[in-house]
């Protein structure tokens, strides 16, 4: 790699880098709004927004992160046509295809670390979001349950708490919960402790009664010890099913014969293929957009030409993949195409760079031709 070639590619990752960083910065502070009601509404520290935000960085960055580079290489391309860099290289016999080689080398280091994000980071990020959340709904612990209020727990489960003691302890609790099966529980009892267990959250109460009305008639039940739990005791036991998002390639690409992945096997299999074709996209971002680029004859008349074509292309190119992904799920046989739509135009940008530029004859000034 000469001096020329490092110095652009630099040039771009730069910029690429910088660009990633504002456009995650923008999709993942979007992506965050879902989060707010769990430090507004469900007392988490506004600390663990951050956390959050962190553990969905991964999956935003790999569809940023070729849309990022290709707008970087476009930027550095027409930054040296505007300051006439490129028709200095043309003269010292740098062809297109040398001259688009920075680009795509910063394509190709895109590519592998979009590989990175979407193959390993991006499961482990999501499960440990689905994992946190988790956790953060049903440890409500000491910052759900407010002394003095009826605190909705979930839909069917309401707590009251008279006060807090020092040691953390609830005092005066009335818990009331309507069951599956239609019964309708209410527990009262002097005080309360809160611990987190193996199935989630539960309180562990001293001195009271439980009253449970079931098809009309009402069971009264004193007790000294009761363990009540607040997490539903079907949703405690259930496995729960890894979506797409969370799982690595090959659970992706051989879905096992549980029902959740019997159901949603072609799912599956459609996001194991994405993850395969998706980080390929910059390398045909980036190629199709320097041969517009590069190809074009440059005139300061109608300099934003070339930049808007190259940027429908992008774009053309970017929904045609996700709008494939989709399909891919209900159809199988469009998986083939998925990869045709990444490879097809790289191949065809590349022999266009590679093929010698025929060079326009211009007439002669009509003086010259009368002579």
């Amino acid at each position: 790699m000469n001096s020329i070639t490092r110095h652009m590619t630099g040039q771009i990752l730069t910029v690429a880098i910088v660009a990633s960083v504002i456009l995650c910065t923008a999709v993942v502070l979007q992506q965050s709004v879902r989060f707010v009601d769990l430090i507004v509404n469900r007392g988490l520290p506004a600390s663990d927004l951050a956390y959050l935000s962190v553990l969905i960085t991964p999956r935003v960055l790999s569809v940023v992160l070729p849309v990022a580079v290709f707008g970087a290489t476009i930027f550095t391309y027409h930054r040296m046509q505007s300051g006439s860099e490129l028709i200095i290289l043309r003269s010292a016999g740098m062809n297109s295809f040398r001259l688009a080689k920075p680009g795509l080398i910063a394509a190709i280091v895109c590519t592998f670390v979009s590989y990175f994000f979407a193959l390993y980071l991006m499961p482990v990020a999501s499960q440990e979001l689905r994992s946190y959340l988790s956790t953060a709904r049903s440890e409500i612990g000491s910052v759900l349950i407010k002394e003095g209020q009826f605190n909705a727990i979930r839909e069917n489960l309401t707590v009251y708490a008279r006060r807090r003691a020092e040691n953390g302890d609830l005092i005066g609790l009335v818990i009331h919960s309507e069951q599956t099966n239609g019964e309708h529980v209410t527990v009262i009892a002097e005080r309360g402790a809160l611990v987190n267990s193996p199935s989630g959250a539960r309180i562990l109460l001293a001195n009271g009664r439980q009253q449970t009305l079931s098809q009309g008639q009402l069971h009264d039940i004193e007790f000294e010890e009761y363990v009540f739990d607040l997490v539903e005791k079907e949703q405690a036991g259930q496995d729960i099913w890894q979506e797409p998002r969370e799982r690595f390639l090959p659970d992706l690409l051989s879905p096992s014969n549980s029902p959740g992945d019997v159901a949603y096997r072609g799912k599956l299999i459609a996001e194991g293929h994405s993850r395969l074709a998706q980080p390929l996209l910059a390398i045909a971002y980036v190629a199709a957009g320097l041969v517009i680029f590069l190809k074009t004859e440059f005139s300061r008349q109608s300099n934003a030409k070339p930049i808007l074509v190259a940027i429908a292309i992008m774009v053309g190119l970017l929904v045609s993949n996700l709008g494939l992904i989709s399909s891919a799920s209900k159809y199988p046989a469009l998986i083939p195409v998925m990869y045709g739509m990444v490879i097809v135009p790289t191949l065809l940008a590349l022999f266009l760079l590679a093929r010698p530029q025929q060079l326009k004859r211009r007439p002669a000034p009509p003086d010259l031709q009368e002579a």
